[in-house]
């Protein structure tokens, strides 16, 4: 019996070409928008060099603007987030996720620090003369203790940061935890002394007392809670399960804390200054509330930076999107706050002291303010340098979250 052959035919096919990846991934994009923004914010950089404060709307009666607000709001979401998270993670043992989130807070809190001390930099007109006040420094000054302040805490950053970049050894081990309770009082210190470079200045009656150093501190853990919070729902590498939706709960219920205590300090300093009405102090208060700007306050802050927030989080119904999005919007309204601070109080002196406002005119004389283009430009230089080194923090040195449970950091 004979079978027939079959020929079996062996073709060799190359191997499928891999798919391209696409251009514009993400991550690409967000480095792009950051060097866009660098290279447009650059350009108020360069004026701000060449030509001075000249650029600026800045003169004798209206010498702090922007640059001042945008450093205060800085420093404070760079100092609050560090505060409430050692408080959190070392005092309270909040041991479950939360310890995983360090890598970020502390290289977010050196993004924010580059930024408030580009922004006030810039504002002082001689950036470059830095150095006098490490070589001279006079320690009757709140400016030279503000300064001292910021390198110590600036290199407490470098190296928590470190520390938590590589694994160190366990005879080490103590240095992360003490670097950590280290910088509580330094933390503090520098809120309070920042505040209280406000609250020494005799000209501005709007400014003077003892309570704007505390209220900075608050502003600063009501800040900071919203940035903690911010980061971990969005960050998170493993955004479900029990534990997550948990720890992004308290994280929630204590912004709504903090914030409720803000909203009712707030209105008790209101009630103190308008009831005696104190025309500097009143003036100032009243602007703020009902001047050109009420805007500022009562929409972008009061209704976007505290209704829908307390709203989305007093809420039954909580889930982890929510209290996520309720942090981001308190995060990108606080800037309201510094502004209302720093800005109305300077303007009243158009008319608690109009004889002295109508007696002399000239370029740097104006009793009213708002930025110009290259001060903008400059906040969006500051922006987008802060949020490259965030960027590269994050995505080449893979400063990330750990989804671990650590036990007593």
């Amino acid at each position: 019996m004979t079978t027939p052959e079959t020929k079996i035919e062996t073709t060799s096919e190359s191997p499928a070409p891999a798919p391209k990846a696409p251009l514009w991934t993400p991550e690409r994009l967000l480095w792009g928008l950051g060097v866009l923004g660098l290279l447009i914010g650059g350009y108020g950089l360069y004026l701000h060099f060449t030509e001075g404060l000249r650029v600026t709307a800045l003169g004798s009666f209206v010498p702090w603007g922007l640059g001042v607000a945008m450093y205060v709001y800085f420093v404070w979401l760079e100092v609050g987030t560090v505060l409430l998270f050692t408080v959190l993670v070392y005092v309270l043992k909040w041991n479950t996720l939360l310890p995983g989130m360090a890598r970020m807070v502390y290289l977010a809190a050196l993004a924010f620090l580059t930024m408030a001390l580009i922004m006030i930099g810039m504002d002082l007109g001689h950036p470059f003369r830095f150095w006098h006040v490490l070589a001279y420094p006079q320690w009757n000054s709140l400016i030279t203790w503000m300064f001292w302040l910021h390198v110590v805490y600036m290199a407490l950053l470098l190296i928590k940061l470190f520390l938590e970049w590589r694994p160190v050894p366990a005879r080490w081990a103590w240095l992360g935890t003490w670097l950590s309770y280290l910088g509580l009082p330094l933390g503090i210190a520098l809120i309070v002394v920042v505040g209280g470079v406000f609250g020494v200045v005799i000209g501005r009656p709007a400014w003077q007392g003892s309570a704007l150093p505390i209220y900075f501190l608050l502003s600063a853990m009501v800040a900071g809670a919203g940035l903690l919070t911010f980061e971990f729902v969005w960050f998170w590498p493993q955004r479900q399960g029990t534990d997550y939706v948990t720890t992004a709960r308290r994280l929630g219920n204590l912004l709504l804390g903090l914030l409720i205590v803000a909203l009712i300090s707030t209105i008790l300093i209101g009630t103190t200054i308008l009831y005696p009405g104190v025309p500097a102090q009143a003036t100032a208060l009243q602007l703020t509330l009902f001047g050109p700007y009420w805007w500022v306050f009562w929409i972008f802050f009061g209704v976007f930076g505290v209704l829908v927030p307390i709203i989305a989080l007093i809420t039954q119904s909580q889930n982890a999107r929510r209290i996520g999005l309720a942090a981001g919007l308190v995060v990108l309204t606080f800037i309201a706050v510094p502004l209302n601070i720093v800005i109305p109080p300077q303007l009243v002196i158009e008319v608690v002291e109009k004889g002295l406002v109508t007696a002399y005119t000239g370029p740097g004389l104006l009793p009213t303010y708002f930025p110009t283009w290259s001060e903008w430009l400059l906040a969006l230089f500051a922006l987008s340098l802060g949020f490259l080194i965030f960027m590269f923090g994050y995505h080449i040195l893979q400063l990330r979250p750990q989804a671990k449970v650590t036990e007593g950091q």
